[in-house]
């Protein structure tokens, strides 16, 4: 397996763990998402974005390209949703991957999405 390949295995399984520990966490990830300033509509469509992208990425070999720039952008707005908070000293649970993450949103969580984003990249270069 090259490494662009293990860079997109690795980005699409985030991805799908993140959604379906969305899911999994019932009402609790909208509500957590609420603290974020996230209506509920919006944290249901981005559930169901993360398991379909972080799928797509996976498993959509001509399609790959297409999802690993959703993953891209997806990882450019939670980045700047995160910024926005950090810059007003307001930490909300970071509720990332549902209800497996309550702790307070942090500058990890953006150097996991910088992480996360040159993943993108590598695995662009497919």
């Amino acid at each position: 397996m090259n490494i662009a390949l293990l860079a997109a295995a690795v980005v699409g399984a985030v991805f799908v763990y993140a959604g379906v520990s969305k899911l999994l966490a019932g009402r609790r990830w909208p509500a957590s998402a609420r603290q974020l300033g996230i209506p509920p509509f919006i944290a249901i469509t981005v559930m169901i974005a993360e398991m379909v992208i972080g799928l797509g990425v996976v498993l959509g070999d001509a399609w790959r390209s297409g999802f690993l720039g959703a993953a891209a952008v997806l990882l450019i707005a939670f980045t700047s949703l995160l910024t926005f908070h950090l810059r007003r000293d307001h930490r909300p649970p970071c509720a990332c991957f549902g209800g497996s993450s309550q702790r307070p949103i942090g500058a990890r969580d953006i150097v996991r999405n910088f992480v996360l984003l040159a993943l993108v990249f590598v695995a662009f270069a497919s």
